[in-house]
């Protein structure tokens, strides 16, 4: 038990951390994420615009107020590989507060959506996540999902998390089905892009779907009834 609580905040290859109310970080996701066409697009049901500075750290405060809210990020010892040539400073020696930081690649968060209305007693989250543009392609979104359905049901005791996905997202169609989400129904043609109306697919996963998924058919059942 206590190995599995000294690794609680980290996958194979990722490190998942806190969304720190700074400067760094806020900049961070203003150009990465709500002025990155392509991630919005996909992500983002809203009018696809350049966003100004104070949208973007709205955003970012109502990630971190919810359930889970965290940075995806490869640990120090990997991402300077990563950088595509931009160099980092070196810390200097013995200078705790300069030691190698993780380099966010992305946000994951769980939204229980209860706003002012009490509904935890349901036990339900919508999970959204998203990868900058130059760490897709590689896995890391499977890693941190995973990881994060691992979080919901284990730590947080939910019993299922659902998610959208728009239909011209193909990728994500397949990703989401291949580790294990349930198309449960479809909003149609309610999303505008690009000169014609597309449907939002509805996905989500129970816990005993889940248990099946990790342990097998026989301990879900038992675990469950």
């Amino acid at each position: 038990m206590t190995s599995n609580l000294a690794t609680a905040f980290q996958s194979e290859r990722l490190v998942y951390t806190a969304i720190e109310d700074t400067d760094e970080i806020k900049n961070w996701f203003h150009q990465r994420f709500e002025n990155e066409p392509v991630g919005r697009a996909f992500a983002d049901s809203s009018l696809l615009r350049p966003q100004p500075r104070s949208r973007s750290e709205e955003v970012l405060a109502d990630i971190r107020k919810s359930l889970l809210g965290v940075l995806i990020c490869l640990p120090p010892a990997t991402a300077p590989e990563k950088l595509a040539g931009r160099d980092k400073p070196r810390p200097a020696d013995g200078d705790p507060a300069a030691a190698p930081k993780p380099t966010p690649i992305g946000v994951l968060h769980l939204d229980d959506e209860s706003g002012p209305m009490y509904r935890h007693h349901h036990r339900l989250s919508v999970m959204s996540v998203c990868v900058i543009s130059e760490y897709r392609d590689e896995g890391y979104g499977s890693e941190a999902i995973d990881w994060a359905l691992d979080w919901a049901f284990t730590r947080a005791n939910l019993h299922a998390v659902s998610l959208g996905c728009l239909e011209f997202n193909e990728r994500g169609k397949h990703l989401y089905e291949k580790l294990g989400f349930v198309p449960e129904g479809r909003l149609r043609k309610c999303h505008w892009h690009e000169r014609k109306w597309w449907d939002v697919l509805l996905y989500s996963m129970l816990e005993e779907e889940w248990l099946e998924l990790r342990h097998g058919d026989k301990l879900s059942k038992v675990l469950t009834s």
